[in-house]
C-alpha cells in the first residue's frame, strides 16, 4: 500500500525523493562511560549514482536472424543538498556512450533538476521533474503528465520516464492535501523508429508553442487515513502521446513524397484512484480515469473519448510478491478505422505518373484512412471494449540476494501479449547483475504486433553503484 504523508513536522511531502533522516551524533568512550556528544555537522551535499554496461539483442525484421539493438556505457551523478526545514533540492545527470536503437555516440542527459521549499502547509517543487500519479501497477489511466521515451533500453521500466520542466505542489490539511501542477512546455511521448512505405517521411512536428495558454494545469486532492486512501483529480493540457496527419503531398515523376506529421492534441481528464490494506490478508487498488480530448470529432488524429479501469491485489507470499490486476477500457463513440484504400505500389504509381490536378483527393484520403488506423492502434482503440490482465511477481531468495521477476500482460480483445523476465544477483553491495527479457507479440494490426521486431530482445546488464 502506498505510505501515508509523514506527520506535519515541517519534514516536506516530497518525501519519495527527499526523505528526511536524522542527524548523526558522535560517540566518545571515557573509560567505561560512553558521553554524546552534539550532533556531528550535516554535509551541505550528497553525491552518488551508478556505473553500467548494457547490450540488448533481438531479431532483425522480417528475416530469421538476429542483431544488436544497444550496447552502451552510462555514468549517472544524483546531487542532493542537505535537507533543512525550508527546503532541498536535487539533481541528476546521465552520460551514455555507445549503441542505442539506431543512434550511436554521447548522449547527455539531465534527467532530473529541481528545488523544494517548504512553507508551514505549503511545500512547492519547481524545476525539471519526473511527475507520475496512479496505484495500479504499470498502466496508470491517470498518469498523463510527463512523457515517456520508448527508444530508452534498460532494464528497469522506470528508465523510461521523461523529465519536463514545471511547477508541483502540496497543501496539507490533515487528512487531506491539496496537490497542484503546471506544466508551461510540451514535450511528446518518443517512439521508436517505424519503417515508412517508399517516398513517405516524417516532417517537422506539430506540437503547441511555448506559451501560457498551451500550458498544462493539473490538481489532484487527497484522502489519507491509516488504513484507507484516495483521490480525485483533474487535467487539462496536450496529451503526452500525439496523433499523426498528412502535412503535403508531391506528385513528381522522379522525386515524389507524402509528408506526414506527429501533432498534439489537447484533453480533459478525470480520474480517481484509492488503495486499502485488507487486514494481513491483501492489499486492494483500484483507478479510473475518463479522457475526453476537446473537439476530437474535428481532430482525426486525436484519440477518441474513452474510460479506463483499474481493480487489482498484491500479497505477499514469504519472499514472494504477487500483483494481480484487471484493466478494461470503453470507447465512446467507437468505429472501426479501415485503413488503406490503395497499397504502397499503387500510391507510388499514382504520384510518379498523375497530377494533382486529378488525383490529389484520391491520394490525400487514401493517406488519411492509413494515419486514422496508425493513430487507432497508437492510441490503443482498435476496439470498443477491452479486457486486460497483468500479473507481476517477485521472488527473493538467497538472503535476497538473487530475484527472479517478471511483468506478464494479456489482452484478451486483442490478443496482445509481454512478457519481461528477468534475474537479478546483487554480487556485492556494490555490484548487481540482470539478465532478462522484454518481449512484445500481437497481430500485425496492433501496438505490439508493429514494436515487436523493434522492442523485442534479451538483454545482461552490469551495474555499480557508489
Amino acid at each position: 500500500m502506498t505510505p501515508a504523508a509523514p506527520a506535519d513536522t515541517g519534514a516536506g511531502l516530497f518525501e519519495q525523493s527527499q526523505a528526511a533522516t536524522p542527524p548523526a551524533t558522535a560517540t566518545v568512550t571515557k573509560g567505561d562511560v560512553g558521553e554524546t556528544l552534539a550532533p556531528a555537522a550535516t554535509p551541505p551535499f550528497t553525491l552518488n549514482g551508478y556505473a553500467r554496461g548494457d547490450i540488448f539483442v533481438g531479431k532483425v525484421s522480417g528475416q530469421n536472424a538476429g542483431e544488436t539493438k544497444a550496447a552502451y556505457g552510462e555514468l549517472a551523478l544524483q546531487l542532493r543538498t542537505a535537507k533543512s526545514s525550508y527546503g532541498d533540492g536535487f539533481a541528476e545527470a546521465r552520460v551514455r556512450y555507445g549503441l542505442q536503437g539506431v543512434d550511436h555516440g554521447t548522449f547527455v542527459d539531465l534527467r532530473e533538476a529541481y528545488v523544494n521549499t517548504y512553507l508551514g502547509p505549503l511545500d512547492l517543487r519547481i524545476g525539471q521533474q519526473i511527475i507520475v500519479w496512479g496505484r495500479a501497477d504499470a498502466l496508470n489511466p491517470t498518469n498523463n503528465l510527463t512523457p515517456l521515451d520508448f527508444r530508452i533500453r534498460s532494464p528497469l521500466e522506470d528508465d523510461i520516464r521523461v523529465g519536463n520542466v514545471g511547477a508541483r505542489g502540496f497543501l496539507r490539511f490533515a487528512p487531506f492535501r491539496l496537490e497542484g501542477v503546471w506544466l508551461p512546455v510540451y514535450l511528446a511521448t518518443e517512439l521508436p523508429p517505424i519503417t515508412l512505405p517508399q517516398y513517405v517521411f516524417f516532417g517537422p512536428t506539430t506540437f503547441p508553442t511555448p506559451d501560457l495558454r498551451n500550458s498544462l494545469g493539473a490538481g489532484r486532492l487527497h484522502l489519507e487515513l491509516p488504513s484507507f486512501e484516495a483521490s480525485v483529480s483533474y487535467l487539462r493540457g496536450y496529451a503526452p502521446l500525439p496523433g499523426l496527419t498528412l502535412k503535403s503531398v508531391m506528385f513528381d515523376p522522379t522525386n515524389p513524397s507524402v509528408i506526414i506529421s506527429r501533432t498534439a492534441y489537447d484533453q480533459q481528464v478525470v480520474g480517481f484512484d484509492f488503495s486499502t490494506a485488507l487486514g494481513e490478508v491483501l492489499t486492494l487498488r483500484g483507478e479510473a480515469a475518463y479522457r475526453r480530448p476537446f473537439d476530437w470529432q474535428d481532430k482525426p488524429y486525436a484519440a477518441r473519448p474513452d474510460l479506463q479501469y483499474v481493480l487489482g491485489a498484491d500479497h505477499n507470499f514469504g519472499s514472494l510478491s504477487v500483483i494481480a490486476q484487471y484493466l478494461g477500457r470503453y470507447v465512446f463513440d467507437w468505429e472501426k478505422e479501415m485503413g488503406p484504400t490503395m497499397d504502397p505500389a499503387t500510391l507510388t504509381a499514382i504520384l510518379k505518373t498523375e497530377t494533382e490536378a486529378t488525383w490529389g483527393d484520391a491520394v490525400r484520403g487514401a493517406v488519411n484512412s492509413q494515419l486514422a488506423k496508425q493513430s487507432q492502434i497508437l492510441f490503443g482503440q482498435t476496439a470498443r471494449v477491452q479486457h486486460i490482465a497483468t500479473l507481476r511477481f517477485e521472488w527473493l531468495l538467497a538472503h535476497e540476494t538473487l530475484s527472479l521477476s517478471s511483468l506478464c500482460l494479456y489482452n484478451f480483445t486483442t490478443q496482445e501479449w509481454l512478457i519481461t523476465p528477468r534475474i537479478g544477483w546483487r554480487a556485492s553491495d556494490a555490484m548487481t547483475i540482470y539478465v532478462g527479457g522484454q518481449v512484445f507479440h500481437g497481430p500485425t494490426d496492433t501496438l505490439f504486433g508493429l514494436v515487436d521486431a523493434d522492442l523485442s530482445a534479451g538483454y545482461a546488464e552490469l551495474r555499480f553503484t557508489y
